[in-house]
């Protein structure tokens, strides 16, 4: 490829300079193969279902410009806060979605511009979010919890009485291992069920899910490594290393974690570092749905309401007794 000449005359108008430097970027935009190279990097730059829910939300914030009567001529339509504000309110109102899924969409619409090397939409110049539209998302955060269904702790009593019951057998033994695992790691961890499972086994991904290299051990701390945070919405790299000390009961996440990975090691016929931590039929990673239905069956012979509970109840539970103890 011949060099490419960047410099400019500083006597130029600053209107030529900035044509000049475009026609220069546009001749780069024409090596087919770097601009190959490029666009599958975009495309990489996140999971398949994070792109695909960017894509459907790209596609009704478009929809509802139109819907609107607010025209434009490229791929990329006009935003502000104003226009990004209604969109909040058509999402509630018309779509009838919910608070995280608007935030989904948001986080789509910004995907896009960045990728198309135009500002951040979300944020002002200075780096901090749209005040305004962080106000009204607030608000209908607010409003849908208000009408937010029964979810309780999973505390550590009640641990206790998930952890008794799998070890008198309910599925398999490596199932009921693999599900006491992930339970009391979930608590001691405050874990997210989002960041011990995955929606679609297909969908999993070493780079970003819970994986068997994640996981290390000291003379008495299991380190479990998390790539992803839903504190890290727009993937800026925050990485997130969970301590599980080895302690003196019953219930211990570090015992229970080097014990799993033994019995996981034997009993399946495949253990790569890449490998998912926890797996369900065909050494395919945990789904988010399977993990969930396994834990209110158990709690249902406790003698629970199941449907009081969800996989998000283990890091409630552990986040009460936190405030208990202190």
């Amino acid at each position: 490829m011949p060099y490419l000449d960047f410099r400019y005359n500083d006597s130029e108008p600053w209107h030529q300079m900035q044509t000049l430097f475009r026609n220069r970027v546009q001749n780069l935009r024409c090596n087919m193969v770097l601009k190959q190279t490029v666009e599958q990097l975009w495309t990489t730059s996140i999971s398949k279902r994070t792109k695909d829910a960017y894509d459907i939300g790209f596609m009704h914030f478009k929809r509802y410009l139109l819907l609107n009567n607010v025209t434009f001529t490229n791929n990329l339509a006009p935003v502000s806060e104003e226009i990004l504000i209604y969109f909040v309110a058509h999402c509630q109102t018309v779509l009838k979605l919910h608070y995280s899924t608007i935030k989904l969409y948001l986080c789509g619409i910004r995907y896009n511009y960045l990728k198309e090397n135009c500002s951040d939409p979300l944020e002002l110049y200075n780096g901090k979010p749209l005040p305004r539209l962080t106000l009204i998302l607030n608000s209908v955060k607010r409003s849908q919890n208000q009408n937010k269904r029964i979810r309780l702790p999973i505390t550590f009593d009640i641990l206790e009485q998930i952890i008794k019951r799998l070890r008198k057998g309910v599925f398999s033994k490596f199932i009921d291992l693999m599900i006491e695992t992930a339970s009391v790691i979930s608590f001691f961890g405050f874990l997210r069920c989002g960041e011990i499972t995955v929606i679609k086994s297909e969908h999993f991904e070493p780079a970003i899910n819970l994986c068997i290299s994640d996981i290390s051990f000291t003379d008495n701390i299991a380190n479990l490594h998390l790539k992803q945070s839903k504190t890290d919405p727009f993937r800026k790299g925050i990485h997130v290393d969970i301590q599980l000390h080895k302690i003196n009961s019953h219930i211990c996440p570090y015992r229970v974690l080097k014990r799993y990975l033994e019995i996981r090691k034997t009993f399946l016929s495949s253990y790569q570092n890449t490998d998912p931590l926890f797996v369900s039929i065909g050494n395919l990673a945990m789904e988010r749905e399977f993990f969930i239905t396994k834990i209110r069956h158990v709690l249902e012979l406790c003698g629970y309401n199941p449907k009081n509970f969800s996989g998000h109840s283990f890091r409630i539970g552990a986040g009460t007794a936190a405030g208990q103890a202190t």
